[in-house]
């Protein structure tokens, strides 16, 4: 009986080594004490009182030096702390450019997990903790256009932005016939509140093949019929992120029962907040039309790194 040894058909069933075996599990483990560090922040803030997604910024949380903005989870958790300026530096930063931390101060933990990289994490400072920090070295305060014309400048700039109607009281995205209905502005109290609402269904709109084609989860009924919590989660960060960016104020609303349902949520499953704001990144990139060079991005990140 002759056997195909040809390298393209033939398949190795390699078996992994104990060592290779005790590596995967170590680095799983590692992995989960991270979700778990970012699910405890996260529970923190939000037993507080403190939505981390209804907090209000200017910038992007970013590194001083580098002027690389954060992603992912590492923007909810930085600007939760509503630091007048974003800018954040790592301890080496610190002393590189002469300046020091004020004594008592905190710092920050947030994570690297960059394309194939492992989650890691490492601790920052922002700027109003520390002394001595060279005034040259702070962009100046950004400057914000009208909101609105921002906000319109969003539709008009996405990629296969879908079709967008006006026939029912209440707003949903139809995934099937990829249209987006909003209340007519007779049941909407002003322009930024139509844009808030608008800015849920749009991140939801992300997940049509078309476009990312973002999976349908639903491990935990979400708050809203027909979603899961992380549908939820994505829309309420990406509404959240778009917001600011547009300079958009509107006071959100989260009574106590909401703030219950995510302290569970969180609690349930560490990996929710990493996770929906990983996707998140995705949907906001696509919609403002954002490129991410992954490999520049682990450059900058080497360069911030303080493992620990």
């Amino acid at each position: 009986m002759r056997v195909n040894t040809h390298p393209w058909t033939c398949q190795l069933l390699r078996v992994p080594s104990p060592l290779n075996l005790q590596k995967r599990n170590a680095m799983k483990n590692r992995e989960l004490e991270i979700h778990q560090c970012i699910s405890e922040q996260m529970i923190g803030l939000l037993e507080s009182g403190i939505v981390p997604w209804h907090a209000t910024w200017k910038e992007v949380p970013s590194n001083l030096l580098t002027k690389r903005p954060y992603r992912g989870i590492n923007v909810l958790l930085l600007a939760a702390k509503e630091y007048d300026r974003n800018y954040f530096l790592t301890e080496s930063q610190i002393e590189r450019i002469g300046a020091y931390v004020y004594q008592g101060q905190k710092p920050h933990i947030i994570v690297d997990g960059i394309g194939f990289r492992s989650l890691r994490p490492y601790e920052v400072y922002n700027i109003e903790q520390c002394g001595d920090i060279p005034k040259i070295l702070v962009p100046r305060c950004p400057q914000q256009n009208s909101t609105i014309e921002n906000c319109k400048k969003i539709i008009e700039g996405m990629d296969h932005c879908p079709r967008l109607i006006h026939e029912h009281e209440y707003p949903y995205y139809d995934l099937s016939e990829d249209i987006i209905n909003m209340p007519p502005m007779s049941y909407i109290e002003s322009s930024e509140e139509y844009f808030d609402i608008f800015f849920k269904q749009i991140a939801a709109s992300t997940k049509h093949p078309m476009r990312l084609g973002m999976p349908n989860f639903s491990q935990f009924k979400g708050l809203y019929p027909h979603t899961s919590a992380i549908e939820d989660l994505v829309m309420d960060i990406g509404a959240w992120y778009l917001r600011s960016h547009t300079g958009l104020e509107v006071k959100q609303q989260c009574d106590d029962n909401c703030i219950r349902y995510w302290i569970t949520m969180f609690k349930r499953n560490p990996r929710l907040a990493f996770e929906a704001s990983e996707m998140t990144q995705e949907v906001i990139e696509y919609i403002l039309g954002q490129s991410f060079d992954e490999k520049e991005a682990i450059d900058y990140v080497e360069d911030e790194m303080l493992p620990f």
